[in-house]
């Protein structure tokens, strides 16, 4: 007699009889492929979600390794490229034509001062060429007396001398008014503060009505199309750091983003406090991007393996690189589809690139774009596995 078929082979032959009925769909394969396991591929894509997924696979390379050196710093004007204007004497500001960011030739009026002081240039000028009208007038008349012997050779010495005295005193009173920025046939107490330089409106720091003196700065007029970065190379680092030093600067303004500069001074003396040694770099600024005061990072690059460098490493695109719980990964390509997530280990950032250590080799096929899809897919994986 036989026997009845046993529990668990009574269920399946019901779920194969359900299956086989009119209208019972099974579900469509899954485009991501996780059940089958292959040695060495952590994450399968059906061609679908292959195309979707829009990877772009490249390859690990090989490049010289070059010395850096980080170091920090804040951006600066380069000094003859800009200039601080302020008044020469102690005054009120009238007006102020010009607004920041505004284009201005060298001469260009920024600021209207009236001054008492200027008023009294002003009268010490007509003063002093008045008292040499009337010196000169003098010594002509005792020369003619002296000619017509009316008169001593003593007193046409004195009138002379009271000549020669206005004679200074009004080249002084002329220069006065040259200083002020005056001409000789201007009138009243207002004179105008004129850039000295052609540049761009950086800064106005002088209100209307403000009482000013000589100590203050009223407008900045410069250009920054091209900038300087101080920084401070440690003592230990300065074997490797050299005038024409090609260097990397990022800020914190721009994430993402490098600017590309020269070590362009190197200091004569080493701070003996702080056992630094400061280093200008000079930085092209044709987009402005860059402004004076912000602080920035400059990883300054040595030689290579040809000129005295270390070697050379294997790199891939910064994008490459997935973390896990804080471990890098990478996905390497096995075959179309197919990936394995490999665990790496970091090196130097090399430009726009990353040493790896240990994990990778040269030629081997990475993921640099997308690989955070693969990522997401290999976790569910996990996950599932885990269930």
């Amino acid at each position: 007699m036989r026997s009845p078929p046993s529990t668990p082979s009574l269920a399946a032959l019901l779920v194969a009889l359900a299956c086989a009925l009119p209208g019972c769909k099974k579900d469509p394969p899954s485009e991501v492929t996780k059940d089958t396991r292959e040695e060495g591929v952590d994450v399968k894509l059906g061609d679908k979600a292959l195309a979707a997924a829009h990877l772009t696979v490249g390859k690990a390379r090989t490049v010289p390794r070059r010395s850096s050196v980080l170091a920090s710093g804040r951006i600066d004007f380069v000094p003859s490229r800009v200039a601080r204007v302020g008044p020469p004497i102690a005054g009120r500001v009238g007006t102020i034509p010009v607004v920041p960011g505004q284009k201005v030739g060298r001469g260009a009026v920024l600021v209207t001062l009236e001054s008492v002081e200027v008023g009294r240039a002003r009268a010490d000028f007509l003063s002093a060429r008045t008292r040499l009208a009337q010196a000169k007038a003098e010594m002509d008349r005792e020369s003619r007396l002296v000619a017509g012997g009316a008169s001593s050779e003593r007193a046409l010495l004195v009138a002379q001398a009271e000549h020669a005295t206005a004679q200074a005193q009004l080249r002084a009173a002329e220069d006065r008014l040259s200083t002020l920025g005056l001409g000789a046939g201007a009138a009243g107490q207002s004179v105008a503060l004129v850039a000295p330089i052609a540049g761009t409106v950086l800064e106005i720091t002088g209100r209307v009505g403000q009482p000013v003196g000589p100590t203050d700065t009223l407008v900045v007029v410069g250009e920054t199309e091209q900038v300087w970065l101080q920084v401070d190379v440690y003592e230990r680092d300065l074997g490797k750091v050299h005038l024409g030093d090609e260097v990397k600067v990022t800020s914190i303004a721009f994430p993402g983003r490098t600017f590309d500069g020269k070590v362009d001074q190197l200091g004569a003396v080493l701070d003996a406090e702080r056992h630094v040694l400061e280093a200008r770099i000079v930085l092209p600024n044709a987009d402005f991007a860059l402004k004076p005061g912000m602080t920035a990072t400059a990883r300054i690059l040595g030689g290579t393996a040809a000129d005295g460098g270390n070697g050379s490493a294997v790199v891939v695109p910064k994008s490459a690189i997935q973390s896990i719980d804080g471990q890098p990964f990478v996905f390497v390509e096995k075959d179309k589809g197919k990936f394995e997530l490999r665990p790496v280990e970091r090196g130097d950032d090399i430009d726009d690139d990353v040493e790896i250590r240990r994990g990778v080799a040269d030629g081997e096929p990475v993921v640099v774009d997308g690989a955070f899809i693969l990522k997401s897919e290999a976790l569910k994986s996990q996950m599932g596995a885990n269930d």
